[in-house]
């Protein structure tokens, strides 16, 4: 069966790499999550997914880096390919940022931006089912950083490209460009923090099937709050997600109803080293 490449991973790895290095500062964290029934094209609106997370975030002289990676495991409602038990998977991305303001040498801000930064995202992910998707990702774009009085709230928006594979079909897939909104916070609130992410991805032509794409949304928020004191390191708290359309699948035309779309909530564990 033929599969899409993963270059990407390469390329990932040896850009996380040579960031570590140069890096003038750096956070690592580790966590779990438990989603009780996200959706899976076909299949269910319902899965339950234990989730592992490794994430690394650094910064230097000209911007950020932005790492993080998730081990998958699904219910047997979402069952590997020819076995009853669930599914395993992994989805990881590599983001950096090149801030203006450092390479222009602009403090001033950018109107309603306190900076602006050019930005490029590399993903890639494999699954074990019957499907086989092994998905390939670049994204081109520009982000703003807004002005929150503490922590951060960050807006962009990308030109997205995406490779995947149909093992069902037998097809790598190649889509067509898309437009892609995102948008990342992290904002002190209470005794916690408020945080998360949103995107929005255009619809990307057609899938291994011959079917029209439809435009994805995935947005999740999050509150954390600390377990014992500010040196322990470790948080929990509460999540919901709502991923629509789930890899630009058409949950009006989905063969297994409302399997394309699901809101979820989450149950998250983190500690930061």
């Amino acid at each position: 069966m033929k599969k899409a490449p993963h270059y990407s991973v390469l390329l990932c790895t040896l850009l996380c790499s040579l960031a570590a290095q140069a890096a003038d500062w750096s956070s690592n964290s580790i966590g779990y999550r438990y989603l009780s029934n996200q959706s899976e094209p076909a299949t269910s609106d319902n899965v339950g997914k234990n989730v592992l997370n490794f994430n690394h975030v650094s910064g230097d002289k000209w911007g950020g880096n932005l790492f993080n990676i998730d081990l998958l495991k699904s219910t047997d409602n979402d069952p590997a390919n020819g076995g009853a038990q669930g599914a395993q998977e992994w989805y990881g991305f590599y983001k950096r940022s090149f801030s203006l303001s450092a390479l222009t040498g602009n403090t001033g801000g950018y109107g309603f931006a306190k900076d602006l930064s050019l930005t490029a995202r590399i993903d890639a992910g494999a699954k074990n089912t019957r499907f086989a998707p092994s998905p390939s990702k670049l994204q081109l774009g520009i982000a703003a950083a807004l002005p929150v009085s503490a922590g951060f709230w960050e807006v962009g928006i990308a030109a997205y490209k995406e490779t995947n594979n149909n093992g069902i079909t037998g097809k790598v897939v190649s889509f067509d460009v898309a437009p892609a909104l995102s948008t990342a916070w992290s904002i002190p609130m209470g005794p916690g923090t408020f945080g998360g992410f949103g995107s929005i991805v255009g619809a990307k032509g057609k899938d291994g099937f011959g079917n029209e794409t439809a435009m994805e949304t995935l947005l999740r928020a999050t509150y954390m709050l600390g377990i014992g004191d500010s040196k322990s390191g470790w948080s929990a708290g509460l999540g919901i997600e709502y991923w629509g359309n789930k890899f630009g699948c058409d949950n009006e035309k989905s063969s297994v109803k409302n399997s394309c779309t699901a809101t979820t909530p989450m149950l998250l564990i983190d500690y930061k080293m």
